[in-house]
């Protein structure tokens, strides 16, 4: 027999309680609040009267699990549980990117203690299908989206005697080397001098582990924000859009901070380019505060692979084909821009004096990071990459 639906969650942040979420016919959100450091949202200003909606408000909607972890929780809940939308926010409401949590007002579950992992056993296992089963079974109530198999899970770190939040990525069966692929892709970007978070490759290379940039040093939760959120739209609809709406939302919300988030903006677009990352949608794209009334800034880089050397199969026709378009529009087309068009998007849209700089430095960075890392990479994943990248050994 499954248990009664959620009606009502307990909307939190680091600065105190926010408002609740109701769902009856419709959702609906009520502050409980005037202190504005305890917006729920950049989008949902405080005020006295409701929100309301006949589907789950975007700030929430970027909480909600979907993907690997969203087909997990069916699995194991589905003949217990009603998995709507206030459920799943439930499940993993303690759990989030960002600084939202949320709660049931009439729960009275206990605290239980989790299992933490060492970095040090995560990059030396040689059982590492086992041990992401086994991450997962115990983070299961994680609130992160993504077609990847990953999980969030408190990592120790045996050198500097502390534990950190890291998000941890398999690679599934349907796009092989994913992890080794990523810790490629973000190599460069760090080698090119672009803002990433810290991240490793486990030894066999079989996952890559990020550690969470949304938690400041003092071990508190920023304020997290993707482009869909920021434009209203549902996760269904995170490939409408283009660049140059990122980068208007950038002016309107980083205000003082517009200028340098949106050079490292062309970087983060560059480098999709240059890489042939094709999966660089309005949710792989976020701004970071501490509270809404705070300085905005665009975050460090994340989810970077080189999607051009996966096929895709049409479900009516069975037949599978490389997609070798871009994510979003730029200058009104899905299709890779040249280099002269890149740097035309550097200068009008981002405006950069010299986009040229970035592109070269990126290029460069392409040879050196294949040169070093190719033997602990699967040769099959080097020869697809080389010829993606042109840098083929």
């Amino acid at each position: 027999m499954k248990s009664d639906r959620i009606q009502k969650l307990l909307i939190n942040t680091p600065q105190g309680h926010s408002g609740i979420l109701s769902k009856e016919s419709r959702f609906a959100f009520n502050y409980q609040t005037t202190d504005r450091r305890a917006e729920a949202s950049l989008v949902l200003p405080i005020r006295s009267e409701s929100y309301a909606s006949g589907g789950l408000f975007s700030i929430f909607q970027m909480n909600k699990p979907e993907g690997y972890l969203l087909e997990y929780l069916k699995a194991r809940f589905s003949k217990s549980l009603y998995l709507d939308d206030m459920m799943l926010l439930k499940l993993t409401g303690e759990n989030q990117i960002g600084r939202l949590q949320y709660l049931d007002p009439s729960d009275e579950k206990l605290k239980t203690t989790k299992a933490i992992i060492s970095k040090e056993e995560i990059l030396s296992s040689s059982a590492s299908e086992e041990l992401f089963a086994f991450l997962v079974n115990s983070y299961f109530d994680s609130g992160i989206s993504g077609f990847q198999p990953k999980v969030i899970a408190p990592v120790s770190d045996r050198k500097t005697v502390s534990t950190d939040q890291y998000i941890i990525k398999a690679s599934g069966d349907d796009y092989p080397y994913l992890a080794q692929n990523e810790f490629m892709c973000m190599e460069v970007a760090r080698r090119s001098g672009i803002t990433v978070p810290d991240f490793e490759l486990s030894e066999n290379g079989e996952l890559f582990i990020m550690k969470r940039f949304d938690i400041n040093a003092s071990d508190k939760h920023l304020g997290l924000e993707d482009m869909a959120v920021l434009m209203g739209k549902t996760t269904e609809k995170k490939y409408q859009g283009s660049y140059e709406g990122i980068a208007k939302a950038i002016d309107i919300f980083c205000k003082s901070n517009a200028p340098e988030s949106k050079r490292r903006f062309f970087e983060y677009i560059a480098l999709s380019v240059l890489l042939r990352n094709g999966d660089a949608h309005l949710k792989n794209f976020s701004l970071l505060y501490e509270t809404p009334g705070d300085e905005v800034m665009l975050s460090p880089l994340y989810d970077v692979v080189t999607t051009s050397i996966y096929e895709i199969q049409n479900p009516k026709t069975g037949a599978t084909k490389v997609d070798n378009t871009m994510a979003l529009n730029m200058f009104k087309t899905k299709s890779y821009p040249s280099t002269a068009q890149l740097i035309e998007f550097g200068k009008t849209t981002c405006m950069l004096t010299h986009p040229q700089d970035v592109i070269t430095r990126i290029e460069e960075m392409k040879l050196e990071v294949m040169k070093e890392h190719s033997d602990r990479m699967h040769s099959e994943l080097i020869t697809k990459l080389g010829k993606v990248w042109g840098t083929s050994l």
